[in-house]
């Protein structure tokens, strides 16, 4: 029976070798498990971050083309107006307005020298009457 018994409990011990390995197996493999589902959690938060980011400058950029698009319609507006402004300033520099403002010099000239040849003969008969009297 000793026999018998150191059997059952030599056995025994392996048993619970084996089992103590098996558990082992089975926690490394549910540390692994862990460690995979936390390395998969973060892999996936990182993801959702990059679509995220991409969504952002998607819509920023398509803001920026909007705004791009109105700085060159503000731009063509611009350069229709800027001949208009400069005419306004300088329209000596109009087709014809050379021809125009000769013209105009010349009439100009005319009353010139038609008042100051009228303000002659006024001074003169003024002069001429306090002279006079």
């Amino acid at each position: 029976m000793t026999w018998e018994r150191d059997q059952a409990v030599q056995k025994n011990s392996e048993l619970s070798q084996d089992l103590l390995a098996v558990r082992e197996q089975r926690d490394r493999g549910t540390t692994a498990h862990r460690n995979y589902e936390r390395m998969l959690v973060h892999v996936v938060g990182q993801r959702n971050e990059a679509w995220h980011e991409e969504d952002t400058l998607t819509a920023r950029q398509l803001e920026l083309e909007q705004q791009l698009a109105n700085a060159e319609e503000y731009n063509e507006n611009l350069d229709e107006e800027i001949p208009q402004l400069h005419n306004q300033l300088h329209p000596h520099h109009l087709p014809r307005a050379a021809e125009l403002d000769s013209e105009d010099e010349m009439d100009e000239d005319l009353e010139i020298e038609a008042a100051a040849s009228g303000d002659e003969d006024e001074e003169g008969s003024g002069m001429d009457s306090d002279h006079s009297e």
